[in-house]
């Protein structure tokens, strides 16, 4: 009778088998790094690009008919444009950068109590009644295993 390995534990698997069970991959998951790559580097130099050519085309827009480009610009809007303009997008990279750890709620700190949830990882597909229905163990898994590591 062939043995169902889908429920089990990794370790069991080995122990029951002899074998490593199979890793499961998603074939689409190179492909999706791949494009937002390519999207976060198209969008970066069309960023770039848009944001060195602001200037020129502001300028293109302030001369006239006749070709005269308007009057200086002072010191202090030329200030505003080249200094203030990347401080802003400075600022405001970096704050969302940091707004993920400032929405998220309290972190676990060792040795203070957990408040979250009970959580069972690799737990048999009937939950606590099938666990307490396992009464013969593998002998890997009865002679110790697991962190102790002696497999």
């Amino acid at each position: 009778m062939p043995v169902i390995t889908s429920d089990l534990p990794r370790h069991h698997v080995i122990a029951l088998t002899g074998r490593q069970p199979a890793r499961s991959r998603r074939p689409q998951s190179r492909l999706v790094r791949l494009a937002a790559f390519v999207a976060g580097t198209l969008v970066s130099v069309m960023g770039t690009v848009l944001l060195a050519a602001g200037p020129a085309a502001a300028t293109v827009l302030a001369i006239g008919e006749k070709g005269n480009p308007g009057g200086k610009l002072p010191w202090q809007e030329t200030l505003a444009i080249y200094l203030g303009i990347p401080v802003a997008v400075a600022a405001i990279i970096a704050f969302l950068v940091v707004l993920p750890s400032m929405v998220s709620g309290p972190r676990y700190r060792p040795g203070r109590p957990w408040l979250g949830g009970a959580s069972w990882f690799g737990a048999p597909a009937g939950g606590e009644a099938a666990a307490e229905a396992i009464t013969v163990l593998p002998p890997a898994t009865a002679n110790g295993g697991g962190a102790s590591a002696r497999w």
